[in-house]
């Protein structure tokens, strides 16, 4: 399994943006919705990543095989399902340096220590300016070569 993978998968389950904001340049005609220019549209990105009809009934199971041959939609159904950086001129400037961060660091982390979580770890998301685990992420590093 390759890091992208679990990378990408990481950022679907929890993207660090929760939503992005745009607004409307026009009027936008949606079947039965009219949004009219001017309207600041929020873009709920953790909807998104978790909807079932984008991403299938595993659509919450941990699985970053789905990103094995598609890399950039990780299998979604629509080619703009999967924005953890956002997208077109206003997405994420940093997304290039954090991924490249994310592998260097996990790299020298996991080549010196194995990870588990604590037993005192609670699972609870909570979305304040960004997507953050409300009591933190208590780890047990053991190192490899004692």
């Amino acid at each position: 399994m390759q890091m992208g993978w679990v990378w990408n998968e990481v950022l679907r389950l929890y993207p660090s943006a929760p939503n992005i904001q745009r607004q409307a340049k026009g009027d936008i005609d949606l079947g039965d919705v009219k949004i009219p220019k001017g309207t600041n549209i929020w873009i709920d990105i953790v909807a998104m990543h978790h909807d079932p009809t984008l991403w299938g009934d595993d659509v919450n199971e941990f699985n970053p095989k789905r990103f094995q041959h598609d890399t950039i939609h990780g299998g979604c159904n629509h080619k703009m399902g999967y924005l953890p950086f956002g997208f077109g001129g206003r997405m994420c400037i940093g997304r290039n340096l954090s991924s490249m961060e994310y592998k260097i660091v996990l790299t020298l982390i996991l080549s010196t220590f194995s990870l588990s979580l604590s037993p005192s770890y609670t699972h609870s998301p909570a979305t304040l300016l960004s997507l953050r685990p409300a009591h933190g992420i208590p780890l047990i590093l053991t190192p490899l070569h004692p």
